[in-house]
């Protein structure tokens, strides 16, 4: 969603991907635990099934309790970031090297995205993490199309351009080198 001042994003882990792991493994101990004190370790198709349905809703909603909403907006000199009601953040366009991203531009249907997923990579080594809580295979136009219009104004506000595909996936690198 683009505001007057900068993009909006909704439901946006601003953190490294990884870290949901401190949610989805304790999530699973507990459901694996709870099944077994219930059944005492008797393996029954359909209760494990419910289980299964119940360990993926509650890491989906505590996940999501955990996304916020990430504003984005460049001025002349800066890349400001305001995630959820945290202080704005604001880093020298000088600072960031490049960045990681979907090919939001991409007219094939197989490739079209419309998950967010953003890593912007700063000369000290840090990372700024933006990714999707939803991971939905289907492709959403409009949250789709307002990626699409980010993507192309960081190109141009940071000077950047496409540079190599990372590896098999449709993520590529933008920078100037």
């Amino acid at each position: 969603m683009i505001e007057n001042r900068g993009f909006i994003f909704k439901n946006v882990l601003p953190y490294h991907i990884a870290k949901t792991l401190l949610v989805i493994i304790p999530c699973m101990i507990f459901y694996g635990a709870l099944y077994y004190l219930l059944f005492k370790g008797m393996f029954r198709l359909s209760f494990v099934m419910f289980f299964t349905l119940f360990y993926f809703g509650s890491c989906y909603l505590i996940l999501k309790a955990f996304s916020v909403q990430v504003k984005i907006w460049f001025d002349d000199n800066y890349l400001f970031i305001q995630k959820g009601k945290q202080p704005i953040e604001k880093y020298f366009k000088s600072d960031i090297t490049g960045f990681y991203a979907y090919d939001y531009e991409s007219k094939a249907p197989s490739l079209q995205n419309s998950k967010i997923y953003f890593k912007f990579c700063l000369i000290n080594d840090s990372k700024i993490y933006l990714n999707d809580v939803e991971y939905k295979n289907k492709y959403e136009t409009e949250k789709g199309e307002s990626l699409k219009k980010f993507l192309k104004h960081a190109q141009k506000e940071l000077h950047f351009s496409k540079i190599k595909k990372e590896k098999f996936q449709n993520i590529y690198w933008y920078s100037t080198k």
